[in-house]
């Protein structure tokens, strides 16, 4: 699963680069790092800075052969999943039909969110409480 973990936490990062929504009402497509206001004052923020940073630490832990390593991954990668609902879910909501399109990023943070946090389960365990 360490592999698994990797390829999940590398392909999640790339994930807040492409195109999560478009909304038709302003005429914009939002990705992690690309969300401007609403003219109502409603802005979504940047949730791929926060997955960003929480999975590039995931990723630098999975190489951490330690006990409080493997738990702080799972805590943190849970996290990640928790906050990758929460981005789909207030990224897809709309008041009105046809409002919001769907792109394939927003649905590849919840697989390789779910992925990671599956690896981080099992993670590998040479030795890591003899020490």
């Amino acid at each position: 699963m360490h592999i698994t973990g990797v390829v999940a936490a590398l392909m999640l990062i790339l994930s807040c680069f492409l195109p999560w929504v478009y909304f038709s009402s302003i005429n914009e497509t939002f990705t992690g790092f690309h969300v401007i206001p609403f003219a109502n004052g409603t802005y979504y923020g940047r949730a791929g800075i926060f997955i960003t940073v929480l999975t590039l630490l995931v990723l630098m832990l999975m190489f951490v052969n330690r006990a409080w390593a493997k738990g702080a991954n799972l805590f943190i990668a849970g996290l990640i999943f928790a906050y990758a609902i929460r981005t789909y879910l207030v990224f897809t909501a709309s008041l009105f039909p046809n409002e919001v399109t769907k792109k394939p990023g927003i649905f590849m943070i919840l697989v390789f969110s779910l992925v990671l946090l599956l690896s981080t389960l099992f993670p590998r365990t040479q030795n890591t409480f003899d020490r």
